[in-house]
């Protein structure tokens, strides 16, 4: 017998991302889940529709953005497509901070 729910950590992993993105998705509403006392609890079945709408959102916007730079008749790359995540603005929240090169320098 097949298990239907899955945690957080197990859509993260089905998903390939980190469990706190699959964590701010669900919390922004774009990943399909509840709160059952203080867990997340995902369902098998939504994580999978999520990702199969999130592959043909993608698919079709590389598709659209081929083609209109196909009509205009430019050979540059064309734009990225934005992921859930961005679209959500839950990604890139969590950037290093820079190295102060002079320090590293003269540290070496």
């Amino acid at each position: 017998m097949t298990n239907d729910t899955m945690n957080i950590d197990e859509a993260a992993k089905m998903l390939n991302i980190g469990s706190e993105t699959a964590r701010q998705l669900a919390e922004a509403g774009v990943l399909p889940g509840c709160k059952i006392g203080v867990p997340w609890v995902f369902l098998r079945d939504d994580v999978l529709t999520y990702l199969r709408d999130e592959i043909r959102r993608q698919t079709n916007e590389r598709l659209a953005l081929a083609e209109v730079t196909r009509a205009q008749g430019e050979n540059r790359k064309a734009a990225r497509v934005k992921t859930a995540a961005g679209v959500a603005g839950v990604r890139g929240a969590r950037r290093r901070e820079r190295p102060n090169l002079d320090v590293v320098e003269q540290a070496a």
